[in-house]
């Protein structure tokens, strides 16, 4: 098998990050169009070495300050990346499934409180009392079905329905008692997305749609299948020996309600920009959902319901990352500030949280090793 010749692509990124312009640049604040134009400088030569590819943006406010594409979105057709690409999310659709619980509670219809097994039947005997609680914060001990060989071997080619991820799960002991400490766990989401099938009476796809994606106005995201026909979705590429390649197949029914959501940057800050204002969850859903639990606090971190709870450079952070084959993705905010980074890639690996931190150094004037 022959690769596209490597000086070949770089010259390529080059010449598509230079033709690409920034928009709807901001200059309400004094030192923020420098800022803007040294992040972009940055992410142009990123592009150009082939460590990115994807789209970004960046609000202050609550209005867009910086958004681009770079790179391409379909390597074989020379087809860049724009602002309305769509993008797996993988990951960040943790966010997702943890509102649709808190809406699902206020709803009277379930509490987080409640063990899993009163909504999925057939469960081990040592997972009976694990609370959606711990699911949602990753403090269940479940073994993480991601992690394990028949997964990647076999059925991220074949699929698998929620129900067989979790038998694959469960062929393994739990990894501590529940409640004691943090351990991701994609196995956990998965047991959200049946509770909320189970409770809402719908699909976990169909109950986003209607009770996220419409209200919000987000119609450039959905649950990705593989055989819909979807317009301008990125296709997935890795780095292998200096070369870019399509990116390995996975069926997204493996990911599930832990990784299958699509987006672009402009929905995902819709999404953002709904938890600032509250236009989405109640006021005690939103403070269940970026708690301090103290149980989650790892490396200084703590977990909340599909939230990372973090300091950079002096300021609270919260934040959520996702990678799955041939993407890549994070959003940040700084909530003081009212600032929102988002950062979609379609090639891996990278490392988008570090994108991200470089962009708030870059427009706090710290530099990015504050970070650490």
């Amino acid at each position: 098998m022959s690769y596209p010749n490597a000086k070949s692509q770089v010259k390529r990124a080059v010449l598509l990050s230079l033709a690409l312009t920034t928009s709807n640049l901001n200059t309400q604040t004094a030192n923020l169009p420098k800022a803007l134009l040294t992040i972009d400088s940055f992410l142009n030569q990123e592009t150009a070495s082939g460590n990115f590819r994807g789209s970004v943006l960046i609000g202050k406010g609550g209005s867009i300050v910086f958004e681009k594409g770079y790179g391409f979105a379909n390597e074989e057709w020379d087809i860049p990346n724009s602002t309305g690409t769509k993008f797996r999310i993988a990951s960040l659709t943790k966010q997702f499934t943890g509102a649709a619980i808190l809406l699902l509670q206020e709803r009277h219809q379930l509490d987080v409180k409640d063990p899993i097994a009163k909504y999925v039947a057939d469960l081990p005997p040592t997972w009976q009392a694990i609370t959606l609680h711990q699911l949602l914060t990753h403090t269940s001990g479940i073994p993480n079905y991601a992690e394990m060989p028949r997964v990647d071997q076999i059925l991220n080619r074949t699929g698998a329905t929620p129900k067989e991820l979790v038998e694959v799960a469960a062929t393994k002991p739990l990894e501590f008692t529940p409640g004691l400490q943090l351990r991701y766990t994609n196995t956990g989401y998965v047991l959200l997305g049946m509770v909320i099938e189970k409770v809402s009476g719908v699909s976990y796809a169909d109950f986003l749609q209607k009770n996220i994606f419409m209200p919000l106005a987000m119609t450039n995201s959905g649950y990705d299948k593989q055989f819909p026909i979807l317009k301008e979705r990125a296709s997935g590429y890795m780095r292998r020996d200096g070369q870019t390649i399509n990116a390995e197949f996975i069926d997204m029914s493996i990911p599930n309600a832990a990784g299958s959501i699509y987006s672009t940057v402009e929905d995902l800050y819709r999404w953002n920009e709904a938890f600032a204002n509250g236009k989405l969850l109640s006021e005690n859903s939103t403070r269940q959902m970026f708690a301090l639990y103290p149980e989650t606090l790892l490396q200084g971190m703590h977990y909340g319901y599909g939230v990372v709870l973090a300091e950079r450079f002096g300021r609270a952070l919260y934040y959520h990352g996702g990678g799955v084959k041939g993407f890549e993705s994070v959003i940040q905010r700084y909530t003081k500030d009212k600032v929102c980074i988002i950062v979609l890639e379609n090639i891996d690996p990278s490392a988008p949280w570090e994108i991200g931190d470089r962009i708030a150094s870059e427009l706090f004037g710290i530099p990015k090793a504050i970070a650490k």
